[in-house]
């Protein structure tokens, strides 16, 4: 095995273009751990379970033009309406869409006049059908009947008698005990609402929202000047419901305007930019790579034609093709441990004022590792071709430059 001495001296008389490298690597390790981080991150969130079905899911909007329309009436019609069509497993009245990025959130108690200490959910107003049509999964208590829905005017306050939450918003809101009958109140307010039902998972109207899948459902609907409906469809029959819906809710009431969008075109929208941000970051990762490759390759390259001399001496004195390939695959090693170790402390630093600047996630020890070794393996391979090459210089080819 070659020594350490004759290396490192061969590596202090070219130290310059060896820091480089070695800086260049540093300064891979710490931008490419800290993109992998927030990619990983961006990854989780898309990918986490909504609690709906949202590939069936149809959220419909529509705005009456008359001032004196009768909302209930018109309501009550169109999911008569809208239920009895083939392929429709359900459908619901609501204040909002899932995943759409558009909601209202509320702050709540649990103590009758408290006025600190709430935890804030979004919340729904909806009907019994809501549960099936999102086709949320009750784990607990029951679902709301026809007898507790509400119809409220314009300007009617609210103050539900129950509600249903989801499994979330239970454990922050009573942790270690069942959040089943329990009560909440709003700031200042002594109305208890109970808790009848909790639903395994919902994550709202705000996917990107730090307390996302904290909900809070209420039987009613009040009438304003526009309203949700979202219908279920049977698997494989979303777009061709999606087709005659506007027509028969139209044909069936034409003084209004309509408009239909699915909630998996929703949950696209409201993840564009974490998608577009993975693409970006991606591409970075993928160049600086690239770029270092590429740098470890010239450098290789232009450290062997140097040294050819050297080689075809070596060769003749007995060295074989793997120990000259050895030697410059051990020297490249050196300069990218070296680069990787200045690169994981520049990366924890840089990710230290990133999380606490920009609410980015933390940079763990196993992802920094894994980077680095990743770079590790990236700049041996980037070594190995210039390194067989020097292999195969022979004795005689080398001496004739004497």
């Amino acid at each position: 095995m070659f020594e350490l001495k004759p290396m490192l001296s061969a590596l202090w008389r070219n130290k310059v273009s060896a820091m480089l490298i070695a800086l260049q690597i540093a300064l891979t390790l710490a931008i490419v751990s800290n993109a992998v981080t927030i990619i990983q991150e961006r990854q989780e969130k898309i990918a986490r379970p909504t609690g709906i079905d949202v590939e069936n899911l149809i959220a419909v909007t529509f705005m009456p033009v008359p001032a004196d329309y009768d909302m209930a009436g018109a309501v009550a019609a169109d999911l008569d309406l809208m239920r009895s069509m083939p392929g429709v497993v359900d459908a619901s009245v609501t204040n909002q869409a899932p995943i759409s990025g558009s909601g209202s959130a509320s702050g709540y108690f649990f103590e009758p006049n408290q006025e600190v200490g709430d935890i804030t959910a979004n919340y729904y107003q909806t009907d019994p059908h809501f549960i099936n049509t999102l086709g949320l999964k009750l784990t607990a208590g029951r679902n709301f009947r026809e007898d507790e829905m509400d119809i409220l005017g314009p300007h009617q306050n609210y103050n539900a008698d129950v509600a249903i939450i989801t499994q979330q918003f239970a454990d922050q809101a009573f942790p270690g005990e069942s959040a089943l009958g329990k009560y909440l109140y709003g700031g200042r307010d002594d109305h208890p609402t109970q808790i009848i039902g909790i639903v395994e998972r919902h994550i709202g109207a705000w996917p990107g929202w730090s307390l996302a899948g904290n909900v809070v459902f209420y039987p009613v609907m009040a009438e304003g000047n526009h309203k949700r409906y979202l219908v279920r469809t049977e698997p494989g029959q979303r777009d061709e419901i999606f087709k005659q819906l506007e027509d028969k809710l139209a044909e069936r009431d034409p003084q209004r305007v309509i408009h239909l969008e699915t909630t998996e075109n929703h949950m696209k929208e409201t993840y564009s930019s974490d998608n577009l941000m993975i693409k970006v970051l991606t591409l970075v990762v993928s160049l600086l790579t690239f770029i270092v490759a590429l740098g470890i390759v010239g450098l290789t390259i232009f450290w062997i034609n140097q040294r050819a001399k050297q080689i075809g001496i070596r060769r003749a004195l007995g060295a074989s093709r793997r120990n000259i390939s050895r030697y410059f695959l051990l020297e490249n090693s050196i300069i990218a441990i070296t680069g990787l170790v200045l690169g994981g402390t520049a990366a924890m630093l840089i990710n230290g004022l990133i999380a606490s600047n920009f609410s980015q996630p933390l940079l763990s020890l196993p992802m920094l590792i894994t980077c680095a070794l990743v770079l590790l393996l990236v700049s041996l391979l980037a070594a190995l071709v210039p390194a067989l090459r020097a292999a195969n210089i022979s004795p005689a080819m080398a001496t004739r430059s004497v």
